[in-house]
């Protein structure tokens, strides 16, 4: 599985709608409802088979995919699997690819937090492992 910053998970681009998605992938019509505000909504589904979650956002007319988690342990970004590699690691990769500026918290729920916010990507970390991957982008 190869995580594609700012574009979206190999074979699906971010932008695409969720009836789109569900003329492709009909098996996963399994929804879950996050979160609803006045006439916006965001909706997820699980990838068993990439271990992985794609959020859709929008209205009732229409869902647009926007984000995306993995807990892959085979996937890769910028052709390097990244849960090989240690946070310094990573944010070197980062780096390579023009993605210089970073912030690090800790979450309420205990992990380490290393945030891209130009490239929309979060890195997750308990006890120096990567535990998930999130990117994403901003539909408006």
């Amino acid at each position: 599985m190869n995580i594609k910053l700012l574009e979206g998970i190999e074979g699906l681009n971010f932008g695409l709608s969720k009836d789109d998605f569900l003329l492709q992938h009909p098996e996963n019509a399994n929804f879950e409802l996050l979160e609803e505000e006045e006439e916006l909504k965001t909706e997820a589904v699980f990838l068993e088979e990439i271990n992985s979650t794609l959020y859709f956002e929008g209205d009732e007319t229409e869902m647009l995919f926007t984000a995306c988690d993995t807990e892959n342990k085979d996937a890769t970004l910028f052709g390097v699997n990244v849960f090989e590699k240690t946070e310094a690691e990573i944010i070197e990769l980062m780096k390579q690819h023009d993605y210089n500026q970073y912030d690090s918290d800790i979450e309420e729920w205990g992990e380490k937090n290393i945030s891209f916010l130009e490239a929309m990507a979060d890195f997750y970390f308990i006890q120096g492992k990567l535990t998930s991957v999130s990117w994403g982008i901003l539909i408006l």
